[in-house]
């Protein structure tokens, strides 16, 4: 995966790649904890930027409040949203009505942003492990899709050829086409065994684990990409508009970070004790920041979103419910088979670990080219964090050895 959040994302996107061909070593366990650890505090640094800018571009200075259940931040839209009208108390009034029909325990982290008057003026956030491992999965989903598509036509051509015609004229039942996907698709499984495939970053690249949701009235945001323009170690890359039941403005900032040194010295202030929950030494951490810092890039990206406070509620509450466009984008992959599914399994099995207090692993467990069922990835997820399999619905008594003993004594 290549993160453009993180200042070390080509050593994490070389980490992921090894690890889709099965290429393991003994330190990748504390190295992409480390990462992220790091990561975090250079992220608050980004963040505190975001908001000084947001202070400075309102006028007045800003409130904050973290929020980790959808529920709580769906309730915090409705009690400070700056306008008001039929829509708007329509729309909450459902939500009100019934909260369970609106995804109310969907976890996230996010912080809602008010001015003095506690009107909304933002929601940051920052992208959660799942959302990550589903999206660099749909990105990986598409380029390995893509390579077994190459594959089957390539089988196709060497049939058309064996045949003496041309493959735009050669004509294929239903189950031989259905057999060259196969077998191109084993073909690409084989590659992550032999530890020749190649992807590359902009396959895997997602560009909004970081972002902020300004919320204002039409022409206060049509002025904001170009005074952001203006603002010095910012630059826009991207925007991308929205129109239909989706109303918004999409941004791709480029911040530019302080000097290493700034850096450096800022993430020595932290108190680095909360890495030992990530089975990380805090000493080693500390001493470690200035290489750290160094080695990484100097800017980072992040996405701002541009909505009015009526469109927020449609996209929290009506015609474009964020949940839905989700499910939607879900169902809309073009390839499910094994390799999509081990892609998501080792994506989120890699993070999980990185979130753990598990720092050493003897493998990686989950090959691109096995075979797994959703339970044996819980297990595995579990084991990370201490967990172990539990004894069923039946297991108090039933299959346990003094029980059998005790059943079934000896002679």
């Amino acid at each position: 995966m290549y993160l453009t959040a993180m200042t070390h994302r080509n050593e994490l996107f070389d980490l992921t790649l090894r690890w889709m061909n099965d290429d393991f070593h003994p330190d990748d366990g504390e190295k992409i904890t480390r990462i992220f650890v790091y990561e975090s505090a250079i992220s608050a640094i980004v963040m505190e930027r975001i908001l000084q800018f947001l202070s400075e571009f309102m006028g007045h200075p800003l409130q904050m409040e973290r929020v980790r259940l959808k529920h709580e931040l769906r309730e915090r839209i409705i009690s400070c949203l700056p306008v008001r009208n039929s829509r708007t108390d329509e729309l909450a009034g459902h939500f009100l009505k019934n909260p369970t029909y609106f995804f109310p325990y969907l976890p996230i982290d996010a912080t809602v942003i008010t001015d003095s008057a506690a009107r909304l003026v933002a929601i940051g956030r920052i992208k959660r492990l799942t959302r990550i491992a589903e999206k660099v999965s749909f990105r990986l989903v598409e380029a390995l899709f893509k390579e077994i598509q190459s594959k089957a036509r390539q089988l196709a051509t060497q049939r058309a050829a064996a045949a003496g015609v041309a493959l735009d004229t050669f004509v294929s039942s239903e189950a031989t086409m259905q057999h060259d996907f196969i077998e191109a698709e084993d073909a690409v499984a084989r590659s992550f065994m032999d530890k020749t495939i190649r992807i590359d970053p902009a396959d895997l690249t997602i560009n909004d684990i970081l972002g902020f949701k300004i919320i204002a009235p039409q022409a206060t945001l049509d002025r904001l990409p170009a005074i952001l323009g203006d603002e010095p170690g910012m630059t826009v890359v991207e925007i991308e508009r929205h129109s239909g039941d989706y109303n918004a403005v999409n941004l791709l900032l480029d911040i530019s970070l302080p000097s290493a040194d700034v850096v450096t010295a800022r993430l020595r202030d932290l108190d680095w004790d909360i890495a030992r929950k990530r089975g990380l030494n805090p000493s080693d951490i500390r001493n470690n920041i200035g290489r750290y810092v160094g080695d990484g890039a100097p800017s980072i990206r992040l996405e701002l979103i541009l909505t009015t406070p009526e469109e927020l509620m449609e996209s929290e509450f009506g015609r474009s419910l964020h949940e839905l466009r989700v499910l939607r984008l879900r169902q809309r992959q073009r390839y499910s088979g094994p390799l999509g599914q081990n892609a998501a399994y080792l994506i989120e099995y890699l993070l999980t670990l990185a979130a753990s207090p598990t720092v050493s692993i003897p493998e990686i467990p989950i090959k691109m080219y096995g075979r797994y069922l959703p339970e044996e990835i819980s297990t595995l997820k579990s084991s990370l964090h201490g967990s172990v399999l539990d004894d069923g619905l039946l297991g108090t008594f039933c299959l346990q050895q003094d029980c059998s003993q005790a059943i079934l004594p000896n002679g």
